[in-house]
């Protein structure tokens, strides 16, 4: 796949919220400050990338020649845990902030490195999972906003159903008859 289709389809089609799920836990408990401060998006996008970039190199370069594929994950997490306590502690030292995140930077993380095919790859689809969250964040946040005197059965039902309808519009252009194979 190119570089752009790969892109968009990480980004729209396969959005790493609405068909993974990764990070729905986060978006449900979304603070529009959170994503405001700067330096936990940098830290959160840094931490990606670079375990990324290392865990495919390892990945590729020395499990897959001793044929032990299985531990990419514990070698991923490892790596993970590695960079992101150096730029948490390098984060507390000089803003006295704490910017702990853990689940949705590992899960895109595996998610990355077990779908590439070559390095660029990896780097393009951790791109395209933090910029898929970053388009849906308006949407969540103007739900939210609309909904906030809701109570709290009602609005994760209308949560989640707002979250499908968004699945569907996403989706429909895969199926729609504007696909030049289904005419044929």
């Amino acid at each position: 796949m190119s570089f752009l289709s790969t892109s968009l389809y990480y980004i729209c089609f396969a959005s790493v919220i609405l068909i993974y799920g990764i990070g729905t836990n986060n978006v449900i408990e979304l603070d529009s400050q959170k994503f405001k401060n700067i330096t936990f998006c940098s830290k959160v996008f840094i931490s990606i990338m670079v375990s990324s970039m290392l865990s495919w190199f390892i990945t590729k370069g020395i499990l897959v020649p001793l044929k032990l594929t299985e531990l990419f994950p514990l070698v991923s997490f490892l790596i993970f845990i590695l960079i992101n306590a150096f730029l948490e502690a390098l984060v507390r030292l000089t803003t006295n902030k704490s910017t702990t995140e853990f689940v949705f930077s590992y899960l895109v993380i595996i998610l990355s490195v077990s779908e590439s095919t070559s390095f660029v790859n990896t780097v393009t689809i951790c791109l395209s999972c933090v910029l898929s969250v970053i388009f849906l964040l308006p949407f969540i946040l103007a739900f939210k906003r609309s909904n906030y005197k809701s109570d709290n059965e009602n609005y994760f039902c209308r949560l989640f159903l707002y979250i499908a309808i968004l699945i569907l519009i996403i989706s429909v252009f895969d199926v729609l008859w504007f696909n030049p194979g289904v005419i044929k």
